[in-house]
């Protein structure tokens, strides 16, 4: 999870014996985490299992120098949204070094983390840290939401550091209101886009719906997708997860909905090993809830029944009733769509 507050997997590299001490203090406090010794990493060891960690761990901690870090990550690097987070320690442990995905990647947390463990003084050079503001990763890890295109951080960021207006307009009013209390004095909080705003001035939305933004707007607007749809998914045995995709996409499309808005998938129990729609789930990075057709047939609702749905699983209708039941929603944001041999509907997740 980008932005995370919490580290589930972590490698802690220790490249001489001195540093092997506080490799073992540094996992003890960041978590879950594999120590990899002075002997593991002679010989190419180092470059190995870096790159190893870099595509399966959350979070890597060097005690070397930094330069040795960068050499080892430099080739692996692929953006601030994707890059795990990268900490520094000298082996003396004087300083823990935030290198990379400082906000995105949870590394600027984690340098404070490891600092208090060893006792050292943490390094934190991002620039809205330095002047002790928040930044718009910080906003969207606050309430989970989804970036959509991170080539934006860098405009509303920089507004925030300029003390220009930073506008944040969403619908979900308990939401708006936490905004302005959290981050009094930063951000802006509004319905709808300004009509006229500042020439320094950025913009945050944050929203499910696909609306346009206007052009003058277009390249200081953030946009931030919460996940609150829940989607109902039926689908024919053995039916691969390109036909899936295909079938979400154009159905959320057609709705002006964000596919980057989806919390969750949701069907019938004998559909919970279908190869295709766990792939798609897995891609999505988003969890599968099934239920039996007993509960699907409890449901009441305006929904498209189907005989021959009911032969095949015993349920009179499995998409519409799945998102009703996962959303806790009384009405569908996307009625029953069939595409070949998928059918999708969703509820929007009623706001808390």
């Amino acid at each position: 999870m980008k932005g995370r507050d919490k580290i589930n997997s972590a490698a802690v590299f220790a490249l001489t014996e001195r540093g092997a001490g506080l490799a073992a203090k540094i996992a003890a406090a960041i978590g879950p985490a594999e120590v990899f010794n002075p002997a593991a990493l002679a010989n190419g060891g180092l470059k190995k299992e870096a790159a190893k960690a870099f595509k399966g761990s959350e979070a890597l901690v060097f005690i070397s120098a930094t330069g040795i870090a960068i050499r080892s990550v430099a080739p692996l690097l692929k953006g601030k949204h994707l890059d795990p987070a990268i900490v520094v320690v000298d082996e003396r442990g004087r300083f823990s070094i935030s290198l990379l995905s400082g906000h995105m990647g949870g590394a600027n947390k984690l340098a404070g983390v490891v600092a208090k463990a060893i006792g050292a003084t943490p390094v934190i050079t991002t620039a809205t840290d330095v002047w002790g503001l928040p930044s718009a990763e910080e906003l969207a890890g606050s309430f989970s939401l989804v970036i959509e295109d991170p080539k934006k951080i860098k405009a509303v960021n920089s507004a925030i550091l300029e003390r220009a207006k930073v506008f944040v307009v969403d619908g979900n009013a308990a939401r708006r209101k936490e905004t302005a209390k959290r981050f009094k004095g930063v951000f802006t909080c509004r319905r709808a886009l300004p009509k006229k705003p500042g020439p320094k001035d950025a913009c945050i939305v944050i929203s499910s719906r696909v609306e346009p933004i206007p052009p003058e707007l277009a390249g200081r607007t953030l946009v931030l997708r919460p996940r609150e749809i829940a989607v109902g998914v039926g689908c024919g045995k053995g039916v691969p997860k390109a036909m899936i995709k295909k079938a979400l996409v154009e159905t959320f499309a057609a709705a002006r909905l964000s596919t980057l808005s989806i919390r969750n998938f949701a069907t019938i129990d004998i559909k919970k090993n279908e190869k295709g729609l766990k792939a798609l789930a897995k891609e999505l990075g988003v969890p599968i809830e099934v239920y039996s057709a007993a509960g699907l047939n409890r449901v009441n609702g305006p929904f498209l029944l189907s005989s021959a749905v009911m032969k095949a699983t015993g349920a009179r209708a499995v998409a519409e009733p799945s998102a009703i039941i996962s959303s806790g929603a009384k009405k569908l944001c996307i009625r029953k769509t069939k595409t070949g041999h998928v059918t999708i509907a969703a509820a929007l997740i009623p706001s808390r």
